[in-house]
């Protein structure tokens, strides 16, 4: 099991990754934007364009981006509340 200051460390690594991760995708967005601009006119409906974009390999690595996001994001919840777990048991709170 991991103290608590390397789990503090392991959550400020993951914050680290997470907002490299959250600067990709704002470079992602403007792509999109841009994207969209030029080629809605070509596709019948938003949807359709979507689903060519989402082709795209920006689209595709748009996709991982969130996905990875989310999953640092689960994974510093649980570390939040494993170091709360534990700073409850030092004060004998259960």
């Amino acid at each position: 099991m991991k103290t608590p200051h390397e789990l503090a460390e392991e959550r400020l690594d993951i914050a680290y990754e997470y907002a490299k991760l959250g600067e990709r995708l704002a470079e992602l967005k403007t792509l999109k934007a841009l994207w969209w601009q030029s080629f809605r006119g070509d596709y019948k409906s938003d949807a359709s364009a979507e689903r060519a974009w989402d082709l795209t390999i920006e689209g595709q690595e748009m996709e991982t981006v969130r996905l990875k996001m989310k999953a640092k994001e689960i994974k510093s919840s649980a570390i939040k509340t494993m170091l709360q777990v534990m700073s409850d048991e030092a004060r004998n709170n259960y």
